[in-house]
C-alpha cells in the first residue's frame, strides 16, 4: 500500500519534471506560475512582503530558480518535516501532500551572499469529505498580490526557506492549531 502511494505522489512530482510558465501577470511586482499541478505568485524583489525579509537584500527569483527551489524541496522535505508537529487527523502531513498547496516565492540574498527563497504554502484543493462538510476553498486574488499570512490552520498553512546555493532547507514553520 506504502509503494502504491509512493508511485502515486513521485509521478504528481514527476509532472513538474518540466518548466515553469507565467499565465497572468496580477501586479507589477508579481507573477503567476505554474507546472504541472504547482502554481504560485512569484514576487520580484520590490514586491512587498509584509513582516519577512526585512533588511535583507532582495532579488527576483527566475523560473529556472524556482524550478530548482521545487527540486531542492521534493528531496529534502520528508527528511526536514520528520517528527514535526500539527500534521495528521483533520492536518495534512506536509510531505505527502505537496501537490495540494499554492505558493508564494520571495528571494533574497543571505549575509554568506547565498541566494534564498521564502515560500509560503497554502492549502488550495479540497479533499471530497471536506467538501461535504462545507470547507470552501478561499477564492479572493490577494495572494496573487501580498504576501499571506493565517494564523492557526496547521499544516494547512506552512512555509519555509529553501538556500539555492547550499541546496538545503531551513527554517520550516507550520501553523498552530486553535
Amino acid at each position: 500500500m506504502k509503494k502504491t502511494y509512493f508511485l502515486l505522489f513521485s509521478i504528481l512530482l514527476i509532472s513538474c519534471s518540466s518548466n515553469f510558465k507565467v499565465i497572468e501577470k496580477p501586479t507589477e511586482y508579481s507573477e503567476i506560475i505554474k507546472c504541472g499541478q504547482i502554481v504560485g505568485a512569484n514576487f520580484y524583489e520590490n514586491g512587498d512582503c509584509f513582516m519577512c525579509l526585512q533588511n535583507v537584500k532582495r532579488f527576483s527569483p527566475n523560473l529556472e530558480e524556482i524550478k530548482i527551489a521545487e527540486k531542492i524541496l521534493r528531496e529534502n522535505i520528508r527528511k526536514a518535516n520528520y517528527r514535526k508537529i500539527n500534521q495528521g487527523n483533520d492536518c495534512p502531513i506536509i510531505h505527502n501532500n505537496l501537490n495540494i498547496y499554492r505558493r508564494q516565492y520571495f528571494g533574497y540574498i543571505n549575509e554568506k551572499n547565498e541566494k534564498v527563497i521564502y515560500v509560503t504554502f497554502n492549502k488550495n484543493k479540497l479533499k471530497l469529505i471536506e467538501k461535504i462538510k462545507g470547507f470552501q476553498k478561499d477564492k479572493s486574488d490577494n495572494w496573487k498580490k501580498e504576501r499571506e499570512s493565517w494564523f492557526d490552520g496547521c499544516s494547512n498553512h506552512w512555509e519555509i526557506k529553501i538556500n539555492l546555493t547550499t541546496k538545503s532547507l531551513f527554517e520550516l514553520g507550520i501553523n498552530g492549531i486553535g
